[in-house]
Formats: C-alpha cells, sequence, structure tokens
C-alpha cells in the first residue's frame, strides 16, 4: 500500500436530491449494509415499474388513493443448503412488510428469489427477521423516510452468515435493494467474507459483494501478515502470502490462469478483468525486442523473532514466461500469485539497465496507449522522498463502495521509477501492483496504514512481502537480464533503485529489514548516481 498519508479522503458523492443527512456504508457484525435517499423528486432514477403503485378506481366517480412511496427489499438466496422463513414482521410506520417468496411458498430457497415491500403515504420504516431452523439468520431493518434523510436498509447476520447489497444507495420515492445472503467463508484471521460465485458451477459475478466484503470489520488485521511470516517456499519459489479470502485466493488465481493459457475458452472472468489480464499478457510476450519476459522472483529466508519482519535474500529464481511455442504454466501460476498477492513488480525497461541491443517497452506507455479506461494516481511512496506523481490506476474510482457487475482487479496501478512525468521511454523503469482500493479513500487510507505497520503491500485479496522498500522487488525482465544481490542495495539495482553513494543506499530502502549472505559483491560503480 503506498499512498501518502497526508492525502486527503474522498468527499462524499453528489446526491441529486437535497439531503439534510448524507448516506455512507456502515458495517455490523458480520456485515451490513446502507443505501441512501429519502425523500426527493419520484420522477428521478432509483424508481423501478414493477414496484410502482397503480391508481385503483373504487365505486363510480371515486379514485382510491394510490401509495406514494415503496420500500421493496429483493431477496436472493445464494446459499447452496439453507431454507430461509420470513418471521416477526413489524412496522413503526407504514405497512407491515410482507413477504412474497412466489407461488405461495412460506420458505425461500436455496437459489431462490423473494421479494418484502412496505407501502405508505408517508415514510416506511419497520424491521423483519429471516430465519434458518430454529434460529435467525438475519435481522433486517429499513428505514425509508418521507421528508431529508437517507433510506437505510441494515442486515445483521447470525455469525457465519453475510449478505451484500447491490448500492449504497436507494434513491426515489420507490426504493429498491437488492440484497444477497450468504453463508460466509471463514478467513485466517477468524473473519467471514463473502464466497466468491465466480467459483461456483454455474458461476455467477457477485465480484461486487465479495469485494466489500474484504473490508468487513476485522478481515484485513494485521494478525493475518504476521501469520504469514516464513521462508520462500522450495517447491513452488514463492514466499507466503498473508490470504484475507479464506484460501479463495488460489482458485482466483486458477481462474485467472484458465483464461490466459485458453484465451478466454470456457471460463466466466469479468469483462473488466479479462482485457488488463490481457494487455498483461499481451506485454509480457511482446514488449521486448528479443522475446518474451523473464519473470525472476527473490528467494528469501525469514529472520526468526523480527518485527517488522525481516529476511535474507538468498537469490533469485527465475520463471521463463514462454516454453517454446506456448506459456509455462507454472510461471504464468507464479506471475499470477504475486499479481494477486500485491507483490511490487518492476518491469525492467530503462536503456541503462537492459542488455546492448534490446528494447522493452514501459507499460505505464503500454497502459495509457491502449485505451483502457484509466486514472491518475493522486501520489505514492514508491522511489519517492514525499510522494510520487507518476502513478495511474487501470479504471476508474469508484469510492469505498465496489459498482454493479465489476470485476476483481480495480486497484491495479502501474507507474515510474523515477519520480517524473516529462522524461520519455528508455529514461525509467515501469512497476505494476495491485492495491488494495484506489486512493483516495477510506479504504485504501486503512491499507496505507496496515503497509505502515509491516512494509509489506497489502492488495485487495491479501499482502506480500515482495516491496522494494524492503529490497525485495520481483522483476520482470528480458531474456539477457540476470539478477543478483549485492551489498548496500541488497537487491538487484536498478534505475530508481541504484545507491546514492559508495555504501549508501536510497533513502526510502528500510536496510534494517534486510540483509545479504556475507559473500554477496561488492556494488559495481555502474549502480551508484
Amino acid at each position: 500500500m503506498t499512498t501518502d498519508p497526508t492525502l486527503p479522503e474522498a468527499p462524499p458523492a453528489r446526491r441529486r436530491h437535497i439531503l439534510s443527512v448524507a448516506s455512507a456504508l456502515v458495517w455490523m457484525p458480520a456485515y451490513s449494509l446502507l443505501g441512501g435517499c429519502g425523500g426527493g423528486n419520484d420522477d428521478e432514477g432509483g424508481a423501478d415499474p414493477a414496484t410502482e403503485e397503480p391508481v385503483t378506481q373504487g365505486p363510480p366517480g371515486v379514485v382510491r388513493p394510490t401509495f406514494s412511496r415503496t420500500m421493496t427489499i429483493r431477496l436472493n438466496n445464494a446459499t447452496t443448503d439453507t431454507e430461509l422463513s420470513f418471521s416477526d414482521p413489524q412496522a413503526s410506520s407504514g405497512s407491515v412488510p410482507q413477504a412474497d417468496f412466489g407461488d405461495g411458498a412460506s420458505m425461500l430457497a436455496p437459489a431462490a428469489q423473494g421479494t418484502v415491500i412496505a407501502r405508505n403515504n408517508g415514510s416506511c420504516t419497520g424491521t423483519f427477521g429471516l430465519k434458518s431452523g430454529t434460529g435467525l439468520g438475519f435481522a433486517v431493518k429499513y428505514d425509508h423516510p418521507s421528508g431529508p434523510g437517507s433510506t437505510m436498509v441494515t442486515l445483521t447476520p447470525a455469525t457465519g452468515y453475510m449478505a451484500g447489497a447491490n448500492a449504497e444507495t436507494f434513491p426515489g420515492h420507490h426504493s429498491v435493494a437488492k440484497i444477497n445472503l450468504y453463508r460466509g467463508v471463514k478467513n485466517g484471521n477468524g473473519a467471514w467474507v463473502v464466497p466468491l460465485g465466480l467459483l461456483n458451477t454455474p458461476a455467477w459475478n457477485n465480484s461486487q459483494d465479495f469485494l466489500n466484503s474484504m473490508y468487513a470489520t476485522g478481515v484485513r488485521d494485521v494478525s493475518v501478515i504476521h501469520g504469514a511470516y516464513g521462508d520462500t517456499d522450495a517447491a513452488t519459489g514463492l514466499a507466503p502470502m498473508a490470504d484475507f479470502t479464506g484460501g479463495q485466493w488460489l482458485r482466483i488465481v486458477d481462474l485467472w490462469q484458465a483464461h490466459w493459457l485458453n484465451a478466454g475458452g470456457g471460463t466466466l472472468v469479468p469483462p473488466d478483468d479479462i482485457k488488463i489480464l490481457d494487455l498483461l499478457r499481451s506485454y509480457i510476450d511482446t514488449a521486448a525486442s528479443n522475446g518474451p519476459l523473464v519473470l525472476w522472483v527473490p528467494q528469501l529466508r525469514y529472520l526468526p523473532g523480527t518485527e517488522p519482519a525481516a529476511y535474507e535474500l538468498r537469490g533469485y529464481r527465475a520463471f521463463p514466461m514462454r516454453d517454446g511455442s506456448g506459456w509455462n504454466s507454472e510461471a504464468v501460476t507464479a506471475f499470477l500469485r504475486l499479481l494477486v498477492s500485491g507483490a511490487h513488480l518492476v518491469a525492467i525497461c530503462a536503456a541503462r539497465d537492459l542488455p546492448a541491443g534490446v528494447t522493452v517497452q514501459a507499460f505505464d506507455r503500454v497502459l495509457e496507449n491502449s485505451g483502457l479506461p484509466t486514472r491518475g494516481h493522486p501520489g505514492n511512496s514508491h522511489y519517492a522522498s514525499v510522494v510520487n506523481t507518476t502513478g495511474r490506476y487501470y479504471l476508474t474510482a469508484h469510492d469505498d463502495f465496489a459498482p454493479e457487475d465489476c470485476g476483481l482487479l480495480g486497484a491495479l496501478v502501474t507507474g515510474r521509477t523515477v519520480n517524473s512525468t516529462l522524461i520519455g521511454q528508455g529514461a525509467y523503469n515501469s512497476f505494476i501492483q495491485l492495491e488494495g482500493w484506489q486512493a483516495i479513500s477510506k479504504r485504501h487510507n486503512a491499507d496505507y496504514g496496515s503497509h505502515e505497520k509491516t512494509l509489506w503491500n497489502i492488495s485487495t485479496f491479501g499482502a506480500s512481502v515482495h516491496s522494494e522498500k524492503r529490497a525485495t522487488s520481483v522483476f520482470l525482465a528480458p531474456a539477457g537480464w540476470t539478477p543478483r544481490p549485492y551489498q548496500t542495495t541488497c537487491m538487484m539495482p536498478y534505475v530508481g533503485a541504484y545507491a546514492v553513494s559508495a555504501g549508501q543506499p536510497q533513502g526510502w530502502l528500510r536496510h534494517d529489514l534486510v540483509s545479504v549472505p556475507a559473500d554477496a559483491p561488492a556494488l559495481p560503480p555502474q549502480f551508484i548516481g
């Protein structure tokens, strides 16, 4: 996580109605939802024709009054094994909420949909429960005020259950909230997250709920990072990742790998993810003038008892990304695992670092010229004493709530190892990293706090020890470029990370958190200054 902590958080989004109380996302054990927009013009967005109340005719010459406000809650039972019954409906204003589970059903079956609706000519406020057997699965409260204020739907699940909403705000007089109900997945910290529907059979895209659950209370506690301290695995060549997902990240990598190797056949990957995965695949394959790039991964030994965790950098392991005419599946797996964990990846493209006669395109320029939507990063802490302003995100920001029909790669950032937007290609190397959430947001700022405590890079799904500040950068480099540890810089030096003078590394490098073997060679003069 790399944003300067002095950056402001995002201001509240403007509403199309004048409200005296702004809406915000509220987390309750284990998951809760807040929507917004109480009063306002019924003709603006948010009304659903399916819930509009028709004017009905009474006796001749008499028109029965229509309900001016409705609160509709559409429920999707996304569990695989739990029937839910509607219980204890109460209203403090408006009609008592009524459930319709279809064909007169009294239970909301697994994979079934149902609706709960309340009506009034004024405010609609009430509660109801959804029972699982003899116990309460979800307690639901709604408040749809007739005057200024926010329409709120709050779900308090019992332990082990989760829920997700399609929006933070539910505007209009006839407000509609769409809610998915889940059996949660417990992560290593004992917190609960939403199961990712992309991994199901049949697959479905609930990435919005999954991403929002990554920021539920307790999910991202730094104790998860502490539990991931350890040596590089000899079999995979990868250091342990701190996992926020309850083990689902491995299957996310499998999903992405299937797309990568099969060019999209037979897997459900959200369109936004396909676009950036395809760009990364093309970049690795074609960016260098002498063939596909090679992945170089630091091999680390954890030094027990250190906090923040310190490591010895023992060398690098090569993963050729292409094997003959095809992709090397082991290398693709390694790359995607590093990407999902938030590892700091450096694409070697500075002319000073490259083998003679070889050129490599800069990834930040490739993304900029791709036609894909991007957003400038307001400032990060890579390769800068204050802030680096060269960063650019794939996709645009969405504050502190994931949008509907989104993908999983909404916080991928690229930038330059030299903090200048005025220099041309060949004068810097590109970095690529998946952050947790885009800046400027409360979620991003919280992740930066965890980064400061641990010096691990925080992604959406976990955390990685691979940070340039720890001298543990991962490299994508052309054939003929071979890294090794050195004294002074510890990691292989590259433009943007050379020593500032003999025996003096960059000021941002935490030399206390990394060591190299005693027989590592002295830093050659060409890597100074």
